[in-house]
């Protein structure tokens, strides 16, 4: 039997908490941390990336991350995952990510989000 590593642990306690309590989303991230997803510019600071979190899921009621895939090496774990966007207009969709999660002192030091974000930016799956 193998044992999750600290960086897999925590990166799937950060996609839950994205699920299901997203103010506890945030107290996994250092204060330094940087953050970026797709083609979007890094955001440094948790509090920066607590406004950029927020003004991404505006038209988002609520998130699901399945889980397809997990690695990890050293103090970085990617995760393949499929995330299921339900819309504040009841629309549903899904699309493909990539996570990856460097994780220092138990807390997320750099999350890298691999995905096409312009579905959810634009609020609908068209």
């Amino acid at each position: 039997m193998t044992t999750a590593t600290t960086e897999v642990e925590t990166t799937r306690k950060l996609l839950q908490a994205a699920d299901t309590d997203i103010a506890a989303f945030f107290d996994y991230f250092s204060d330094d941390c940087v953050f970026r997803m797709g083609n979007n510019a890094p955001v440094i600071g948790k509090n920066a990336i607590q406004s950029w979190v927020a003004q991404y899921l505006t038209s988002v009621a609520s998130m699901r991350h399945e889980i397809i895939e997990e690695w990890s090496d050293g103090n970085v774990a990617a995760f393949r995952v499929e995330v299921t966007y339900t819309l504040q207009n009841g629309e549903s969709f899904t699309l493909p990510a990539v996570t990856r999660t460097r994780v220092d002192n138990n807390k997320v030091t750099e999350y890298l989000i691999f995905m096409d974000p312009s579905p959810v930016a634009s609020g609908t799956s068209q």
